[in-house]
């Protein structure tokens, strides 16, 4: 993507500050500030590191309760034992 550019003095800079930021934010402009003809200082769009959305299974263990594998071995076992001794009151 080509990159706008846009070279300013620092006087026009401190006067057109909030117009600059606009630029630089919505239209991807980049701003260089020049003092006596000499680059100084760059204005650019900050751009927020991209976070990692969490799995489909992360977020069912979160919230639905789902357990690891070690826990179901344990659960599986309590069942068959307790299928085995459970009798049926006539």
């Amino acid at each position: 993507m080509l990159k706008n550019l846009k070279t300013i003095s620092a006087y026009e800079a401190r006067k057109n500050f909030g117009e600059l930021m606009n630029l630089a934010y919505y239209n991807d402009y980049e701003i260089i500030v020049e003092k006596m003809g000499k680059p100084m200082i760059k204005i650019i769009k900050v751009v927020a590191p991209a976070t990692s959305s969490p799995s489909r299974s992360e977020i069912m263990a979160k919230y639905a309760g789902v357990w690891d594998k070690k826990e179901l071995k344990v659960i599986e076992k309590n069942a068959k034992s307790f299928r085995k001794k459970f009798n049926f009151i006539d």
